[in-house]
């Protein structure tokens, strides 16, 4: 026979908090998996360069008339490369855009000479970053050791309607650290 909780209130209040609990934790879990989110800020432009030179880069390079005439031209964006991908520092060195060699292709294998790229970086990165800003060059100087990446989007859709890009990762250490070398090209 099963008795009532009237006459045991003490086990089914104990039931009852255990339920409770169980139930805020669990509230409590899924809300913090959920509230975490990368956004990413548009700092700037790059202009892909032809023939390996290096790319142009500043606040605002392109204007709506420019993307139109890409258009168009149907001129698409299948493949983004930068060199290097990965920029060894030390905290308060500064890296500038303009010395990247960044290239643009179609799906033929054709570079796209002044190519518009947009240049994004996480917005919960940004102040540690100290990026400086003008009409000629977008620079980093980190105030702090750790790898920060930067993304190169394509303003110009491949022939299936995505857009390509690149990232680079500034790779930062302390002012006492050991120089890294850089390696590889992102694609």
């Amino acid at each position: 026979m099963v008795e009532s909780s009237w006459r045991h209130p003490q086990a089914a209040s104990g039931r009852l908090t255990a339920t409770v609990g169980l139930l805020l934790v669990t509230l409590f879990a899924s809300a913090q998996v959920a509230d975490f989110q990368i956004v990413w800020i548009n700092v700037g432009e790059v202009a892909a360069a032809k023939n390996g030179d290096a790319a142009r880069a500043g606040r605002q390079l392109f204007m709506a008339p420019d993307l139109v005439q890409f258009s168009l031209n149907k001129v698409t964006v299948a493949r983004v490369d930068v060199a290097p991908s990965v920029i060894p520092m030390k905290v308060g060195d500064r890296f500038c855009m303009t010395s990247l060699h960044v290239q643009a292709s179609t799906e033929d294998k054709q570079a796209v000479a002044d190519a518009p790229l947009s240049v994004s970086v996480r917005q919960d990165q940004r102040e540690r970053l100290a990026i400086k800003r003008s009409k000629r060059n977008i620079c980093f100087a980190p105030t702090e050791s750790g790898e920060y990446p930067v993304r190169l989007n394509s303003l110009l859709p491949a022939r299936d309607g995505t857009m390509r890009g690149a990232q680079i990762f500034l790779r930062v250490a302390h002012k006492g650290a050991p120089d890294e070398t850089p390696t590889g090209t992102a694609g």
